[in-house]
């Protein structure tokens, strides 16, 4: 499907059919179901963290299988070398002449949809290699440009900092994940279905619905979503006032956190909240579409004090308060809409 024949309610029904087909494998995440379709048709990179056992390598494989698009996974290991991701060039010498040439042999980062497993497992020598691949989505190796297959979308998983043998990853890096998914344990009706489920002598597979040029079209669509001038506004202040130090900050920020949130976060804001506004069957962006987006788009992007984590605060909670403070500062007085719709929206 082209972008010229995409339109509101094509996008609405592709995007649901996925998310079915995805209920199916998937049991318990309904939640991080959602956001991870987002970050997708908004065409940005995610970060999935959280517990150990909850099944992200079946989650990625399975959004690759319904989405028809190429999948790799790349397990980092302190070992692991940039050339492991990207690819290298090798000397062939061709037997009958005996003529000696460079080819690039492509690493498995070239595919349309890359697992990047415990990505904090390796230093930061091997994590730089993905700076590039993010933002421009092309390798550069001896001076030659590699451009990577359309759409490209990085999912990597991260072990907690409390495991044996991870090392953080930079600002710059974290910055480029469009999304920060946490995973939880599903609750007991949903675990009682998985184990049911996934011991039996059938296990569900996604059926692909869609294929490459189809998200290229929804993500391009996306991009074509009005937002109404005091909605941009909205997500920019909440930007805004996570930076402390700066005018306009929200007393939370300026007792929690570090750093801010960067540029990048008032677009990432704006490009999920376009994709909720679609799967909700709205053209229009509203208010309420940017708040339900700004924890896992704004929670990965703020820098904690160290008293504020001795103290037990997370980026999460940080995020609320100042999705709170930026509502009550717009109309002047805490509301029925801000206690009663805005607040459960943000739960996770």
């Amino acid at each position: 499907m082209t972008s010229a024949a995409m339109g509101a309610r094509e996008f609405h029904d592709t995007y649901h059919r996925v998310r079915r087909e995805l209920g199916r494998v998937i049991v318990g995440q309904d939640r991080v179901l959602d956001h991870l379709l987002t970050a997708v048709f908004a065409g940005g990179h995610v970060l999935l963290t959280g517990l150990p056992g909850l099944g992200r390598t079946l989650l990625v494989k399975s959004l690759a299988d319904a989405l028809g698009l190429e999948f790799r996974r790349l397990q980092f290991t302190p070992d692991m070398l940039p050339t492991d991701i990207l690819g290298a060039e090798v000397l062939e010498s061709h037997v009958a002449t005996g003529r000696r040439t460079f080819r690039f042999f492509k690493g498995p980062v070239f595919a349309h949809l890359v697992l990047a497993d415990e990505v904090n497992r390796s230093p930061a020598r091997t994590q730089s290699a993905l700076l590039e691949v993010m933002q421009e989505r092309q390798v550069t190796v001896a001076g030659r440009t590699h451009f990577l297959p359309q759409p490209f979308i990085l999912v990597a998983t991260e072990n907690t900092l409390d495991s044996e043998g991870v090392w953080n990853l930079g600002e710059a890096q974290t910055d480029r994940f469009l999304m920060c998914i946490e995973q939880e344990y599903p609750d007991e009706a949903a675990e009682r279905r998985m184990v049911k489920q996934t011991t039996g002598s059938w296990s569900p597979r996604a059926e692909r619905v869609a294929g490459p040029e189809t998200v290229l079209a929804m993500q391009r669509f996306v991009r074509e979503v009005p937002v109404v001038p005091s909605v941009r506004d909205f997500a920019l202040a909440l930007v805004r006032a996570s930076r402390p130090g700066e005018k306009g900050a929200d007393p939370e920020a300026e007792a929690s956190l570090r750093l801010g949130a960067s540029p990048r976060g008032a677009q990432a804001l704006l490009l999920a909240a376009k994709v909720t506004a679609l799967a909700r069957g709205r053209r229009h962006v509203a208010r309420q579409d940017v708040a339900d987006v700004a924890q896992p788009v704004l929670a990965h992007r703020l820098l904690m004090d160290w008293r504020a984590k001795a103290e037990g605060r997370r980026p999460r909670d940080v995020v609320e308060r100042i999705v709170l403070g930026v509502r009550q500062k717009t109309l002047g007085r805490t509301s029925y809409w801000t206690r009663e719709v805005l607040r459960p929206g943000l739960r996770p």
